[in-house]
């Protein structure tokens, strides 16, 4: 029996699953870091506190465990990035601390690349925009600018600490701002936009590659024992689609966590408001993200200083209030909506409402968004079939009640919660063995209440037209 680790870098905290070769579970480990906000809009975080977490998790996964790992590969966070320079014996030395997907600093280089760039990219560059991201940091910190070696993401970055080595998978670099979908690999066009040269950022490879093995001090510190194989890993939302138990192509995964992202696969290129890319199993693979949904439920859990699981109760003895909405945009919205000049609101709201009808308006404010990005995805010529639901907003029979309702549709619940550590397991044991391990669905099946179903059309009507 062989053994492997999937590892999942998530944008709270870094998950380590220990799996044998069948899938089965034998070991978890988890550990958070910290979001650093200096100023209204800036979200960083420290990579060492990545690296930490992966340390740490790895230590917790393979507790008890006697064997030797064969192989081991990741799942990554999209978007966010950290300028290095790079010392004689090729260690990495961070220059700044991580710019997160969530960050919004970039406004005025945005402003100046929609003057003098729409018309060469075809693209609308918003506060959030990487390239607007790498441009302030030449308008406010030109000596890093100058001194940086490379341009590193999530996954990246913590390949470097492990082996040296500089590369990333084409599905984590299309994340970076300055990749070409359609030709898998960098955009000279969008490199020159960011005043940046193409040696700056680690090579594209398939997920999956042999980058070499784990570090000593790596192994020391988590316990680790033999050569520890570490594989090119990829992008969370493909890591989710590998481990989320497909039956066709044409099933949708809804992947719930900080943020909630609705993700489809087709055989053919089709245009459309989402992000795609090649996906490693083959064909295409298209996402889209609800930016405020599972950050605007914990930010009210926080506000109120209550648990999820009396949200979920006060929740559920709310009955559907068809004028009560809660626009759920606490950090932002996605760019399916648009500019990103939507904020959090509540309307109709009065006396008689209490934190119950709060909590389930904002349930519904976010099967709203969903339900929104899947039509985009109807509009744009794809076929829909069965609805698969991973994460943990699946522990919430109330909050995925709200959504079969609002979509109308059969929902397929997941037990794989772990779907990106699934994923990663899935690439570590490819990168051995040659072939992605493949999951037959098992979970449980939520049906919409015909009758909610019908009401939610009306407030769905509702809820666009007041936006």
């Amino acid at each position: 029996m062989k053994f492997y680790l999937g590892i999942d870098l998530g944008t709270t905290g870094t998950k380590t699953i220990l799996f044998d070769s069948s899938g089965k579970v034998l070991g978890k480990g988890y550990k958070g870091y910290d979001l650093i906000t200096p100023k209204d809009g800036f979200f960083e975080q420290n990579a060492e506190d990545w690296y930490d977490a992966v340390v740490e998790s790895t230590k917790q996964a393979i507790d008890g465990f006697d064997g030797e790992v064969e192989g081991v590969s990741f799942s990554a966070q999209g978007g966010s990035f950290l300028f290095v320079d790079v010392d004689s014996g090729g260690n990495v030395i961070p220059l700044t601390n991580a710019i997160t997907w969530m960050d919004k600093r970039g406004v005025k280089e945005a402003e100046q690349l929609n003057k003098v760039a729409t018309t060469l990219t075809g693209d609308k560059f918003g506060a959030s925009s990487m390239v607007a991201k790498y441009l302030w940091f030449r308008n406010n910190a030109p000596e890093i600018y100058k001194k940086a070696k490379y341009v590193l993401s999530t996954s990246d970055y913590i390949y470097a600490r492990l082996t040296k080595k500089f590369v990333i998978d084409y599905t984590s670099a299309a994340m970076m701002g300055v990749y070409d979908p359609d030709t898998n690999a960098y955009s000279e066009k969008m490199i020159e936009l960011a005043c940046l040269k193409e040696e700056n950022f680690p090579k594209i490879v398939q997920a999956g590659e042999f980058i070499g093995n784990a570090s000593e001090d790596f192994k020391v510190k988590t316990g680790l024992k033999g050569k520890v194989s570490l594989y090119v890993g990829l992008h969370d939302q493909f890591a989710a689609s590998l481990g989320a138990n497909y039956f066709s192509q044409k099933d949708v995964i809804i992947s719930t966590g900080t943020t909630w992202v609705v993700f489809a696969r087709n055989d053919e290129r089709i245009k459309g408001n989402f992000a795609y890319r090649k996906h490693p199993a083959g064909d295409y693979g298209y996402f889209n993200s609800a930016i405020s949904s599972g950050t605007v439920y914990s930010w009210e859990k926080n506000l109120f200083g209550i648990s999820y699981k009396e949200m979920d109760e006060l929740a559920g003895e709310k009955q559907i209030d068809e004028n009560l909405l809660v626009y759920p945009f606490v950090s932002g919205n996605g760019g399916y909506r648009g500019q990103n000049v939507h904020s959090f609101s509540i309307k109709n709201a009065n006396f008689k409402h209490e934190k119950g009808d709060i909590f389930k308006a904002t349930m519904e404010g976010v099967a709203f968004e969903i339900k929104q990005i899947i039509n985009i995805y109807k509009r744009s010529g794809f076929e829909i079939g069965n609805i698969i639901v991973t994460g943990g907003a699946t522990r919430s029979d109330v909050w995925m009640g709200i959504l079969s309702d609002v979509l109308g549709e059969r929902l397929y619940l997941s037990e794989q919660a772990d779907g990106c550590c699934f994923g990663a397991f899935s690439v570590a044991k490819k990168g051995e063995s040659g072939d992605f391990t493949t999951f037959e669905f098992t979970g449980r099946i939520v049906e919409p209440n015909a009758q909610n179903a019908l009401k939610y059309i009306e407030k769905f009507d509702l809820y666009n037209k007041n936006l």
